[in-house]
């Protein structure tokens, strides 16, 4: 029974921890796209059409958000080389799920500041620039 609480309580820090991590990814991505909503209009007076806006927009947060799970799952991988096979091989079955939470959840941190990035109106854009 102890070890069942035990379980209970890791799993519980480690959800929390996801949950402040995906939370934290979530604010970063959204104000790292809304800084650029001058930039985006401005592209967007030039003529750039939507498509290409967009994957100028996303292209950033992929790779920072890939460049960050791809260095957190080594380290992780490191650290759990240190406690045993079993722990190793719980973490790596974890790791595509943890992975795909966070590269969703910034992704989505995303989406919003790019529509309004989009909304704007060329000719504003080129006026505050």
């Amino acid at each position: 029974m102890p070890h069942v609480a035990v379980a209970g309580a890791l799993t519980g820090i480690v959800g929390l921890g996801l949950f402040l991590s995906a939370g934290s990814i979530f604010s970063l991505m959204s104000v790292s796209v809304a800084r650029r909503t001058r930039e985006i209009g401005l592209r967007a007076a030039l003529g750039a059409n939507s498509a290409h806006l967009l994957a100028s927009i996303f292209s950033r947060p992929v790779v920072l958000l890939g460049t960050g799970i791809i260095a957190g799952n080594i380290v992780l991988l490191l650290l759990t080389t240190l406690e045993g096979e079993l722990t190793r091989s719980t973490v790596i079955g974890r790791m595509p799920a943890t992975s795909a939470v966070m590269l969703t959840v910034g992704l989505l941190g995303c989406v919003e500041p790019a529509r309004r990035a989009l909304r704007i109106d060329p000719t504003n854009a080129l006026k505050e620039a």
